[in-house]
């Protein structure tokens, strides 16, 4: 059906016209403070099997606590990107040269304490208002483990080389658990502690060095770690040992 003409022989538009945006002016100070909303992606992990980046929200809201099994490198690459997002990360281990790369690369200068790596938790990490932080407890596979997180936007990320019934609580208890390959009875064990299909059980069992899980209240992740050159001058390559 055709529309009926207009004025001057034209033909009417079916439907109005959309009207103009209104202009307005401001003063060009307040436009370098202007900026498009973000949300934050949190920290990327890798990739998946179709190449789309895996990322978590490793510092949250609420008091965290992530649970790493597998090698120094990964617990260093997850801290390293951490800081690269604006969280501090105070380290606490028995092996302090081990992280040494990780707290140069965190620093700007050398009074900068954006990583920090002691020997025992500080007194002041609950400190109110204070920025993010990583609270990275590398002590090995002990029955006793550290503290949970005491405040908002702080996360524990307990490393632990290996998974024995003494961790178990310990790692079934965390919000998020983060794996590399396993042998094949701490494998077994995975599989009874989360309760895993026999096939997640066996890919825990197979995973190559760059491979890893990321496990959470329903949630199964497969993953494979994703290292620029910057980040292998730092870390060297990637490995599942220490």
């Amino acid at each position: 059906m055709t529309a009926p003409p207009g004025p001057a022989g034209r033909t009417a538009p079916t439907r109005a016209e959309p009207e103009l945006a209104p202009t307005f002016s401001v003063p060009p100070a307040l436009v370098d403070a202007l900026g498009p909303p973000v949300r934050p992606a949190g920290v990327v992990l890798g990739a998946d099997p179709d190449g789309e980046p895996v990322a978590v929200s490793l510092v949250r809201p609420e008091p965290t606590r992530v649970v790493l099994l597998g090698g120094l490198y990964l617990a260093r690459q997850v801290t390293l990107r951490a800081v690269a997002t604006g969280t501090r990360a105070v380290i606490v281990t028995g092996r302090p040269p081990a992280w040494e790369a990780v707290r140069r690369a965190g620093a700007r200068d050398s009074d900068d304490e954006t990583v920090r790596v002691v020997g025992e938790p500080p007194p002041d990490l609950a400190v109110p208002d204070s920025p993010p932080l990583l609270l990275v407890h590398d002590r090995g596979a002990t029955a006793r483990g550290p503290s949970p997180a005491r405040r908002a936007w702080q996360t524990t990320l307990v490393v632990l080389p290996s998974l024995v019934p003494a961790v178990s609580d310990l790692a079934d208890d965390a919000d998020l658990v983060l794996l590399q390959r396993l042998p094949p009875h701490e494998a077994e064990l995975a599989g009874r502690l989360w309760r895993l299909t026999p096939t997640m059980s066996e890919t825990l069992r197979t995973l190559p060095d760059r491979g890893a899980v990321l496990l959470g209240r329903n949630l199964w992740r497969r993953l494979d770690l994703v290292t620029g050159p910057r980040e292998t001058a730092i870390l060297g390559p990637v490995r599942r040992g220490d």
